[in-house]
C-alpha cells in the first residue's frame, strides 16, 4: 500500500520544529518553509518519478556488450547451417539469467535473428567491445565464455563454430592460452572426454613437452612458456591477480556468475603460482 501524505504535511512539520528549536518566531518560520514544501513537493516528486527508470537501463558500454553478446550468439548458432532448439535453449536461459524486461527481450531476440543473417558483420562490433572494455579483461572474458556455451549447446562444437571463436580471439583481445583455459573448462563441465588438445588450440600455437604435466598446467594457467625466468613468473603472478582479484571486479558490473568464475581463475593463478614457486624457488 502506497503511503499518502496530506497536503499540509510540511507545513505542520515545519511548525513542530521550528517551535522546539525557536519557539513562536521559528514556529512562525516553520511553517513558511513548510508551506514552500507542500507547494514544491508534487512537482519535484513527478519528477523523480520520471527519471527513476531512466536510471534502470543499462548504461552505453553495458548495451554496446549485451547486444553484441546477442548478436554474436546468433552468428555462432548459424555456422553449421542451422539454429537447433538446444541452441534455442541457451539464449532463452542467458536473457532470464539477465532478467530482461519484455521489451529487452524483443530486443535479444531481434539482435539474435540479426546474428544469423549472412549478411551481419560481427568483426566491427568485436572491435568497438575490445576498445570499451580494454581495462576490463574478465569482462572479455566472460563474453567469449558465452560463446563457447552456446558452441556446445547441441552435442559440442562444429568445426566452423571454433574456427570462428578462434577468428574472434584478436578481435577482442584474448589469448590463445586463455582461450585453451576456458574451453577445457567447458568441455568438462558438459561431461565430454578429457581428449587430447591439440586440435582445439588456436591455430599456430607451439606444443611444448618439456615439462611435466602438472608444471605444463601451472605455465599454462599463468600464460608463460615453460622457459620463463623466476622474474617473469612471479611479475605474471602478480598481474593476473590484479587483473582477476574478486573484490576488485565487483566494482566493473559483473554478474554473480562471472564473479563466481572470476574466484575460480584466481584459485587456479594461485595454485599455479605456488606450484612453480616451489619447483623453481622463486
Amino acid at each position: 500500500m502506497k503511503l499518502k501524505f496530506p497536503a499540509f504535511a510540511g507545513k505542520l512539520l515545519g511548525a513542530a520544529l521550528g517551535f522546539l528549536l525557536g519557539g513562536w518566531v521559528g514556529f512562525a518560520l516553520g511553517i513558511i518553509l513548510g508551506h514552500s514544501f507542500d507547494y514544491h513537493r508534487q512537482s519535484a516528486f513527478a519528477l523523480l518519478s520520471r527519471l527513476r527508470p531512466a536510471a534502470n537501463l543499462p548504461g552505453r558500454s553495458e548495451r554496446l556488450y549485451r547486444e553484441s553478446l546477442y548478436i554474436c550468439l546468433g552468428h555462432l548458432a548459424k555456422q553449421d547451417g542451422r539454429v537447433s532448439p538446444q541452441e534455442i535453449a541457451v539464449a532463452e536461459k542467458l536473457f532470464k539469467r539477465l532478467r530482461l524486461k519484455p521489451a529487452e527481450r524483443e530486443e535479444a531476440i531481434a539482435r539474435f535473428n540479426e546474428g544469423k543473417l549472412a549478411s551481419t558483420q560481427v568483426e566491427p562490433r568485436l572491435e568497438e567491445l575490445r576498445k570499451r572494455y580494454a581495462s576490463k579483461p574478465a569482462r572479455r572474458l566472460d563474453f567469449l565464455d558465452q560463446l563457447l556455451v552456446m558452441a556446445y549447446a547441441d552435442g559440442g562444437p562444429r568445426a566452423s563454430q571454433l574456427e570462428r571463436l578462434q577468428a574472434f580471439l584478436p578481435l577482442l583481445d584474448i589469448s590463445p592460452v586463455d582461450f585453451d583455459r576456458l574451453h577445457r573448462r567447458i568441455r568438462e563441465q558438459k561431461g565430454f572426454a578429457d581428449k587430447e588438445q591439440k586440435q582445439y588450440t588456436y591455430k599456430g600455437q607451439k606444443q611444448r613437452s618439456q615439462p611435466q604435466p602438472s608444471l605444463l598446467t601451472a605455465y599454462r594457467t599463468l600464460g608463460l612458456n615453460s622457459d620463463a625466468s623466476a622474474e617473469d613468473i612471479k611479475k605474471t603472478y602478480r598481474k593476473l591477480m590484479s587483473q582477476n582479484h574478486p573484490d576488485k571486479l565487483m566494482a566493473q558490473g559483473l554478474t554473480d556468475r562471472a564473479l563466481e568464475k572470476a574466484k575460480e581463475r584466481a584459485q587456479e593463478i594461485q595454485q599455479a603460482y605456488a606450484l612453480l614457486k616451489k619447483a623453481q624457488k622463486v
